[in-house]
């Protein structure tokens, strides 16, 4: 098509599969919640910087773990079939967006750790580039409903569908949300979807 080669679904996703390795890897090397590891705003404000990226790696436990995975891997799959560093640009979008969020609006949250909130990011991504081959009013119904589970969470102050070692930060989640949301918005996952890999 003038050009941009389609994605045909057979390349194999292998930065969402390095990426689910790593954090697998991660957790067999460091365990739940490492101390050195997770978002802790004191550590941050000493100066240790790489907390926030790497509090976004590490799960409080197993069943965070699987859950994060897992939506890691369907979401990175969809996106990477379209643009590999539509997939990277999420992440980092994403990653931006909830440490702004955790550290501007929850001052009082000292730790936290998971990449969910990031993965809403990823999720809208996922959402419109799916949007853009089909049109399918249940993307936006998906995009819809995973907005008003982000707010039933944050009304009732607990996550609907998991249950943690800690508690769940849905404010994390709301942040990945709406930056994906802004840059669907701006344009740029189409622009993203164009410049196929």
């Amino acid at each position: 098509m003038s050009g941009i080669r389609q994605s045909n679904g057979s390349r194999l996703p292998w930065l969402s599969l390095g990426l689910a390795g790593l954090m697998v890897a991660l957790f067999a090397a460091f365990g739940p919640a490492p101390e050195a590891w997770v978002y802790d705003r004191v550590a941050i404000a000493q100066g240790e910087w790489w907390r926030l990226l790497s509090g976004h790696w590490m799960h409080s436990d197993s069943g965070h773990l699987t859950w994060n995975l897992g939506a890691l891997l369907a979401l990175g799959w969809i996106v990477e079939a379209q643009n590999r560093v539509a997939l990277l640009a999420s992440l980092l979008a994403g990653t931006l967006g909830v440490d702004l969020m955790l550290w501007l609006a929850l001052p009082e949250l000292t730790r936290y750790c998971g990449i969910s909130g990031v993965l809403n990011t990823v999720l809208l991504f996922a959402l419109a580039t799916l949007w853009r081959h089909t049109a399918a009013p249940v993307l936006l119904a998906t995009g819809m409903l995973s907005f008003a589970k982000i707010v039933v969470e944050i009304s009732s102050g607990q996550a609907l569908l998991t249950s943690n070692d800690w508690a769940s930060i849905p404010q994390a989640h709301l942040a990945g949300w709406l930056i994906g949301l802004v840059l669907i918005v701006a344009g740029f996952v189409p622009l993203a979807a164009e410049r196929l890999n």
